[in-house]
């Protein structure tokens, strides 16, 4: 039981696969225990929400099983239109009075009731005006049917949700590990879903989310691999530009601060295409970045050490959350 202690899985999942990282140990000293991929059958997933609990619990059991999982609590990284983020300012009460004024104000801030919601909040700042002292929050709702179907379906495979996250968050952390100054883009994306972030000197200042739908004309009439993931990726990243493009122009109306570089994070095999891609049409600076590279030297031992961490990047934030708490 020693080698499992503080053991978590980081997961997230979309229309076409479950990737997953197990970590034990602690934030400061995590070692990897298991990691892998498998995919999903047409149909079970569909934009971030399972749709078929029985046959994702078959894929689900056999990433453990073919990759030597041995731990069942699960940091779950969703990322749907499901999740509402967004940013709101409050007058700066006590600490311990905090969490009732954001749940009696909070509701001029949704687009939805917030009985339909699970909400949470992140404090990231103060600022005094003239009218008094108020705190800037991230208020981050999820509809409660959509986490109830989730816990639903992994109770199936006797596994324990320790957590529900933001994927889009879990990728901010990450980014923040290689630049938490300056203002920047982070642009997030999985075979369904497409997230911009800004953040300003470490601190989330935009969140915005995407469907990202390919065209019906181009999957019928193209069988060439290389060119329909070429093709993908380009539809992607124009997707991508223009919520940048928009989200961009709105952060700076209202902050007046110029955006200094774009970080790309998302599907492994689209990633470095959509990045470059978004180079060409922004003329902005744009990167991969790379967090995480040192647990590549931490594998269990008796594992084949083939490991990527840039494989896994949301699973990893998702896991490390999970060994600090």
């Amino acid at each position: 039981m020693g080698i499992l202690k503080n053991s978590i899985i980081g997961l997230v999942l979309d229309s076409q696969e479950i990737r997953a990282i197990e970590l034990k140990g602690s934030q400061k000293k995590p070692v990897v225990v298991a990691w892998g991929k498998v995919k999903l059958p047409e149909g079970v997933v569909k934009e971030g929400r399972i749709v078929n609990a029985q046959l994702f619990n078959v894929s689900l059991e056999r990433l453990f099983l073919e990759n030597g999982f041995k731990g069942r609590d699960i940091y779950l990284g969703v990322n749907n239109q499901d999740i509402i983020v967004r940013f709101a300012s409050f007058p700066k009460v006590p600490e311990d009075k905090i969490r009732n004024m954001i749940h009696f104000q909070a509701q001029e801030h949704m687009p939805v009731s917030i009985e339909e919601l699970v909400m949470d909040y992140v404090v990231v700042s103060e600022k005094k005006t003239d009218e008094g002292e108020f705190i800037n929050v991230v208020l981050v709702g999820a509809r409660k049917k959509m986490l109830n179907d989730y816990i639903d379906a992994f109770s199936l495979s006797n596994t324990n949700i320790k957590e529900i996250d933001a994927t889009m968050l879990a990728l901010g952390r990450a980014a923040l590990i290689d630049s938490n100054d300056g203002t920047f883009v982070l642009a997030g994306f999985n075979n369904d879903i497409g997230n911009i972030l800004i953040f300003s000197n470490g601190i989330l200042a935009m969140a915005r989310s995407v469907n990202i739908n390919q065209p019906p004309e181009w999957i019928e009439s193209n069988d060439e691999k290389v060119q329909s993931n070429e093709k993908d990726s380009n539809i992607y990243a124009d997707i991508l530009f223009g919520e940048i493009k928009s989200s961009v122009a709105y952060y700076k109306m209202q902050s007046g601060k110029d955006i200094e570089k774009i970080y790309v994070l998302g599907c492994v095999a689209k990633q470095d295409e959509v990045a470059s891609r978004l180079k060409e049409t922004t003329g902005l600076a744009v990167s991969v970045p790379m967090p995480y590279t040192f647990l590549e030297n931490r594998i269990i031992k008796g594992k084949m050490n083939n490991f990527k961490a840039s494989d896994y990047v949301p699973c990893i934030s998702l896991a490390m959350r999970g060994l600090g708490e």
